[in-house]
């Protein structure tokens, strides 16, 4: 069991989680705050609790934890509930929705994120926090098939940025838009919303955002049939910008994906090939990781005439498939 600390240490502890937030280090977020959580003094202040909470919450996210995002923001919903805040339930409620989709429960995702806009209702419509909400229901919907439930709310979304006051996070639902608009066959307004992205997202204030940004403009585009200039910039800057990072291993896995369609789409698939299967010979993270590559990697060997192959490649995806299901029933069961 792990000691109540003094007052005055806490206060020192809570100082230090807020200096890692600033300076981005995901890890050392997760591991003093969760220290932090086991011991606080049972007359902690909820909004105390709740700034530790959310700082392991955002953290987990940025690191593609999304185990303990979704543990966490269960927790969050009942601080919310304790210091009486509508406001920060429905924040609450946006990442719970946004963990539960990158866990593959889009269903839970949605039920989640429409409670939270029925929440939000009860605000006025310039509260900034709908914005929020309506891009963790688009990306439910998304999560869910439902593409055209999703571009039915674009425009309602578009004509709400005005109330984000921040430009990186305008940024952010610009670039929400523009995934949703490729997503439903509308490339060129996709492109223009990713363009408007680009001016407003910030790379000195997160340089992992803009990584992934444009690594993820790239492959829209190149999926849409966009090789042009503008494209190569985005996969140009992606690289320079993974380049300044540590990516993880869902990041190095997209990069090499797009890399290998741009190079492939450019004329040299027999390239892209190489570069495909020289990094999945060095690579050593989870196996998951690799569906969307070898997907990629299955087309692209059918267009070079060579299906046993692509049909390999295909078998492999499935194999991951049922492993990553067997896994899941059996914490769900015990083992038994």
């Amino acid at each position: 069991m792990n000691p109540i600390l003094p007052a005055a240490s806490f206060q020192l502890m809570v100082s230090k989680l807020l200096s890692n937030v600033r300076l981005k280090d995901h890890d050392a977020v997760i591991t003093l705050g969760r220290t932090m959580l086991t011991q606080m003094s049972p007359n902690t202040d909820p909004s105390t609790i709740w700034l530790v909470q959310e700082a392991i919450c955002s953290a987990a996210h940025e690191t593609d934890n999304y185990e303990l995002m979704n543990t966490i923001a269960e927790e969050l919903l009942h601080t919310a509930n304790l210091m009486d805040r509508p406001d920060l339930h429905i924040m609450a409620l946006c990442k719970s929705s946004t963990a539960k989709r990158c866990l593959g429960d889009g269903d839970a995702a949605l039920d989640i994120a429409e409670a939270a806009r029925a929440q939000a209702a009860n605000f006025p419509d310039s509260f900034p926090l709908r914005v929020q909400v309506l891009q963790v229901l688009l990306a439910a919907l998304v999560e869910t098939g439902q593409l055209h439930e999703a571009w039915k709310l674009h425009n309602l979304l578009d004509s709400s940025l005005h109330l984000i006051a921040d430009l990186h996070e305008q940024g952010k639902a610009y670039w929400t838009l523009g995934n949703l608009a490729f997503l439903v066959s509308e490339p060129i307004l996709g492109m223009r919303y990713h363009d408007r992205a680009a001016t407003l997202l910030s790379p000195t204030k997160d340089m992992l955002l803009w990584a992934r940004f444009n690594r993820a403009s790239t492959e829209l585009r190149l999926q849409a049939g966009l090789f042009e200039p503008s494209t190569s910039d985005c996969l140009s800057r992606a690289e320079i910008a993974f380049g300044l990072v540590q990516p993880g291993d869902l990041d190095q896995v997209g990069l090499c994906m797009t890399k290998s369609r741009f190079i492939a789409l450019g004329g040299d698939p027999i390239r892209g090939l190489k570069m495909l299967e020289e990094f999945c010979a060095d690579y050593s993270g989870a196996p998951e990781h690799l569906i969307p590559l070898y997907q990629w990697w299955s087309e692209l060997l059918a267009l070079t005439d060579q299906s046993e192959l692509a049909d390999e490649k295909q078998k492999f995806i499935e194999k991951i498939v049922q492993e990553k299901n067997d896994e899941s029933r059996e914490n769900v069961t015990g083992g038994f």
